[in-house]
């Protein structure tokens, strides 16, 4: 039965008068119709089979890269473990996953310690061996340092590799012996790496280790060039004088800024030009002074000293000094007294000494000169050819004097440092401000190009794809609708009146009418399948 039902509904198929009748008005098309509704069944067709297999195509996005073998086969041998679809790159560095997947297999691998970075770090003394000796701890010690700066050091995005070498030299019981360590840095770069972050990885590395200097750590990459070396003294002037030249050339900028800015709030915008030139001094002076002023004294200390001696002497006596007694007579009979006395006066004076110590600063600002120029006024007249053109006015003095008194109040005007200032009016040239003043297509080009092609684009689709199809299709419709048979002739055919609204396609008429139309349309096929019928009932 079913086999009788598969040749009747392809017997339908064959025999259906819409079929027919699209074949024949396809056939009868001229060959641009016919090229343009291939083209648009092309594209349709393409454009679903774009669709599934997108639609179906796996997101794979990027797990781990820069991976060395022994992560990648861990992490590989983990995914299978996971049943996880992965894929490989960048010759086994790079692995991607399923993007609906990449956190959760990050977190799986994280919780057994992939991956590794190719180094061992401190986590080398999770589990300890009593039995390890001091060598081997040493020893691993300086395996953990150099893995956990190797990764240190990966975080920079310029990195790709790192690899750290520590050497220890042997203590020595004797100070003058004792070395210190040194080390040496290998680094596989993506990009170039600037001058300070080699300086901050030579930096990085002296200071994980004790007793060891910046001067002792060398930095190379893998093209073998080294990037880290001892600078020298006319290397350190030279970065001495760029750090000055910066400096000078940041504050001339920022002062002539802040004065073209201020003008340009009063004149209009690009109609006043400021240039600014400093005369610096980088000189670091000291100074240490003493100053006396010999004109003031201060008493510093006073001593006096006094002396008094008092001498007598009585009648008889005689001095043991001179026993000799004068000739004519004997001891006088008077007394005589003496009294000697002495004063002393030492006076010490401090003399007014000032102790002066000054530290000039660098970079002090010794001469300005500023240099503005301004634009003048314009307006608006007739040539003799009664064309309008723009007039140029210079400003007047009085203004330019204005204009000078505001520009020497912005830069801090000091007549003690002899500071220059000029403030000129001259016509600037406006040929581009004209330009602008027209239309600018290359502009709006730029600004609207694409968005118009693609507008032009759609444009053209419509007019010489979907209107010619949409006609043809019409076409076709009208052409089936009118090679359907009438009310009356279905009713002749199946001897039943139907109502005068009746549908008028074969699809949707009953099984009973639908067979008895296909048999008259079709008698040669409708016989065979009768035969077909009788004979397997036999």
């Amino acid at each position: 039965m079913a086999d009788k039902e598969n040749q009747l509904s392809v017997a339908k198929k064959a025999d259906n008068p819409v079929v027919n009748q699209i074949i024949q008005i396809y056939s009868s098309m001229p060959l641009s119709r016919k090229m343009v509704i291939g083209a648009v069944v092309c594209m349709v067709i393409l454009g679903f089979a774009g669709m599934f297999f997108w639609a179906n195509k796996i997101d794979y996005q990027t797990l781990y890269t820069g991976l060395s073998s022994e992560d990648a086969a861990a992490i590989v041998e983990k995914l299978k473990e996971l049943k996880i679809q992965y894929e490989l790159a960048g010759n086994g560095s790079v692995v991607r996953v399923p993007a609906e997947k990449l956190y959760d297999v990050r977190l799986s691998l994280a919780a057994v310690g992939l991956p590794k970075g190719g180094n061992v770090g401190y986590e080398l003394f999770d589990e300890t061996d009593f039995g390890t000796t001091e060598f081997v701890q040493q020893l691993n010690y300086k395996r953990a340092l150099q893995g956990e700066l190797s990764r240190t050091i990966k975080e920079f995005r310029e990195v790709e590799d790192a690899r750290v070498m520590i050497v220890t030299p042997k203590e020595s019981v004797f100070v003058e012996d004792s070395k210190p360590p040194s080390a040496s840095v290998l680094l596989k770069l993506k990009s170039e790496l600037s001058q300070e972050k080699i300086s901050a990885v030579v930096h990085l590395v002296a200071s994980s280790l004790e007793d060891m200097t910046p001067e002792l750590v060398t930095v190379v990459d893998t093209k073998g060039r080294v990037l880290s070396r001892k600078t020298s003294e006319s290397e350190k002037l030279g970065e001495v004088t760029t750090t000055q030249f910066k400096y000078k050339n940041a504050f001339e900028l920022n002062l002539a800024k802040q004065i073209q800015t201020m003008l340009e709030q009063i004149v209009g915008s690009g109609k006043a030009i400021v240039r600014v030139t400093a005369d610096m001094d980088f000189d670091q002076v000291d100074m240490n002074e003493e100053l006396y002023d010999p004109d003031v004294s201060v008493v510093r200390s006073r001593q006096n000293i006094v002396e008094t001696l008092n001498k007598s002497e009585g009648p008889g006596e005689i001095s043991s000094v001179n026993p000799v007694v004068p000739p004519g007579g004997g001891p006088s009979s008077t007394q005589t007294n003496e009294k000697n006395e002495k004063q002393d006066e030492t006076v010490n004076y401090e003399l007014n000494r000032t102790i002066r110590k000054t530290s000039k600063p660098v970079g002090m600002l010794k001469r300005l000169s500023v240099a503005t120029v301004l634009d003048g006024t314009y307006t608006m007249e007739a040539d003799p050819t009664g064309k309008t053109i723009r007039k140029y006015a210079a400003r007047s003095d009085e203004e330019l004097n204005q204009f000078r008194k505001i520009v020497q109040n912005a830069m801090g005007y000091s007549e003690d440092r002899e500071d220059q200032i000029t403030v000129e009016s001259f016509p600037f040239d406006h040929v581009e401000d004209l330009e602008r003043e027209g239309f600018d297509w290359q502009s709006l080009f730029r600004q609207y190009g694409r968005s118009f092609t693609n507008i032009f684009l759609i444009l053209l689709l419509f007019l010489f794809v979907v209107l010619p199809l949409l006609k043809t299709m019409r076409e076709i419709k009208v052409k089936v609708v009118e090679a359907l048979p009438s009310p009356e002739e279905r009713r002749a055919l199946t001897g039943k009146d139907h109502e005068a609204g009746a549908l008028t396609d074969p699809s949707q008429m009953d099984p009973k009418d639908k067979s008895a139309y296909l048999a008259k349309e079709n008698t040669g096929k409708a016989v065979n399948i009768f035969r077909g019928w009788l004979s397997e009932a036999k």
